[in-house]
């Protein structure tokens, strides 16, 4: 064919084709002029008739139903030698068995559909599905449920985070309470007694009793934490709701009056359930991991700064369900489930940096935090015995924030002890650009000699959001300390996601 006064020829589409939704047009335009005709290799036709539907106005696809067709042709492309019918003999011209067998036949009942609606090319085994009901079969195909297992080990990393944010401003309590109590408390007024109970004063009202109190150097907390939300559709994302529990323990020890170093572990249990009434999906993930970090944190009486660095540990359970409908009676419908099992490893890592300003009652906490995050989802293969089952590559994802927040809190002497309610926000900003992640997939049955799969990309985190907070901090004598936090991310892309926290914590 010429183009612009150029020969080109016609080539065999045997590479992955990949299309984000930036660069639509521009394909497109390039499947239009022919690039993407029926190769010799086998009769696979989808990318052509979705582009042919597509230029006549009959139907719109999207990025995702164009790179489920082309993974789809190459495959069939691939097992046609293996698994066409020879003429003489009217059996397999290969070694055409088992799952390849059963891939072969729901693949060639796609081609045939399209087949049919380019009037070329065998239709006996079309599913006579209309133009949207051959896109939603491509996108049942397509395995792109797996963008929410980056979801699942972010959000573990983040929980834990907040854990530790809390489990240091306990620490913060301790610090400044001791510093009164090393005083021979004849300064001591009741502005003391107030900013004091700002950081876990155990008197309670009497300058006397924080003058004697005494203050342990080791203390031990226990803290648990339950997480909900959901998730709109995008291109290549399936829309989901998810819920997560968690618990956390730890201890950490006073090594001089300002300095405290610590660890922490977890469990979590996590789950995901994809909304079928809003994306074309159904299936669900299943998660439980475990992780362990640990701490340091400077208190000076006006500046603080702490640290940590932690791994986490996620197993990843999914079922992925393909069905279809066939309105050939000749064709059986298809109605597949695909399992996986995998693991994430995460390495985190956080700073942070405040300071924290009284007046009487009322203290004001500006501060700055940093957090790295690398996550990697182990390899692993579907299993199903159907065909369309996948081998699915190792995923990363890297994220780097920085964030900004102030959190303000006024203290209510009671007699049993101090009250502390409290309220913070955040603006939170993402400075990596590998935040999004290509799920590299094959047909399990075809292997890896041929590129015959989808690189399918995940949504980018967004560049910025905002994490809004409240709670409140009950402080009692005998060094027993108690919290409840309710927190909420706003403005992330396509996200809703509610937190509420508790904890104790005992020093002695």
């Amino acid at each position: 064919m010429d183009i612009l006064g150029l020969h080109v020829p016609r080539f065999t589409l045997s590479r992955r084709l990949h299309i984000p939704s930036g660069a639509a047009a521009l394909c497109l335009l390039w499947v239009a002029t022919g690039a993407l005709a029926q190769t010799p290799a086998g009769p696979g036709n989808l990318v052509n008739a979705l582009t042919t539907l597509t230029n006549e106005g009959v139907y719109k696809f999207d990025a995702l139903e164009f790179d489920a067709a082309a993974a789809n042709d190459a495959a069939y492309n691939a097992l046609y030698p293996l698994c066409a019918n020879s003429p003489a003999t009217g059996a397999p011209t290969g070694n055409c068995t088992g799952t390849t067998a059963l891939l072969f036949a729901k693949l060639r009942n796609l081609e045939d559909n399209a087949n049919q609606f380019l009037g070329t090319g065998e239709t006996a085994y079309s599913l006579r599905l209309s133009p949207e009901g051959l896109a939603a079969a491509l996108r049942w195909t397509a395995p792109e449920e797996y963008a929410a297992q980056g979801s699942l080990a972010t959000r573990f990393a983040n929980s834990q985070a907040s854990v530790l944010a809390s489990r240091f401003s306990a620490l913060r309590f301790a610090s400044h309470s001791l510093s009164l109590a090393d005083s021979d408390g004849s300064d001591i007024d009741i502005n003391d007694v107030v900013a004091a109970a700002n950081y876990g004063a155990l008197g309670g009202g009497a300058s006397g009793d924080i003058a004697d109190a005494t203050f342990g150097r080791l203390s031990i907390f226990a803290n648990g934490s339950f997480g909900t939300g959901d998730k709109g559709p995008t291109t290549f994302e399936d829309a989901f709701s998810f819920d997560d529990t968690e618990a956390s323990v730890g201890a950490d020890y006073r090594l001089f009056s300002h300095w405290v170093v610590g660890v922490m572990a977890g469990h979590t249990e996590r789950r995901v359930d994809f909304n079928s009434e809003q994306s074309i999906v159904d299936g669900k993930i299943r998660g439980n991991g475990q992780g362990a970090l640990a701490y340091f944190q400077y208190d000076g009486d006006l500046f603080y700064m702490n640290g940590s660095v932690g791994l986490q540990h996620l197993s990843l359970g999914t079922v992925r369900r393909i069905t279809y409908p066939s309105n050939n009676p000749d064709v059986p419908s298809v109605n597949d489930t695909s399992l996986s099992n995998t693991g994430s490893n995460t390495l985190t890592a956080s700073s942070s940096a405040g300071m924290t300003l009284h007046w009487r009652g009322f203290a004001a906490e500006p501060y700055l935090n940093a957090q790295y995050m690398h996550v990697t989802i182990n390899a692993f293969t579907e299993h199903s015995g159907e065909g369309f089952d996948f081998d699915v590559g190792e995923q990363h994802v890297t994220s780097t924030q920085l964030a900004a927040g102030l959190k303000l809190q006024y203290a209510l002497l009671l007699p049993f002890g101090v009250i502390v309610p409290y309220a913070y926000g955040e603006y939170r900003h993402e400075f990596s650009d590998d935040t999004a992640r290509l799920i590299d997939s094959t047909y399990a049955a075809v292997g890896n000699t041929v590129a015959t799969g989808m690189d399918l990309p995940t949504d980018a985190a967004p560049n910025h959001y905002y994490i809004v907070g409240g709670g409140g901090t009950i402080v009692l004598k005998h060094g027993l300390q108690g919290f409840m936090q309710y927190y909420r991310v706003m403005d992330y892309a396509n996200y809703t996601d509610h937190v509420v926290s508790g904890g104790l914590r005992w020093e002695f």
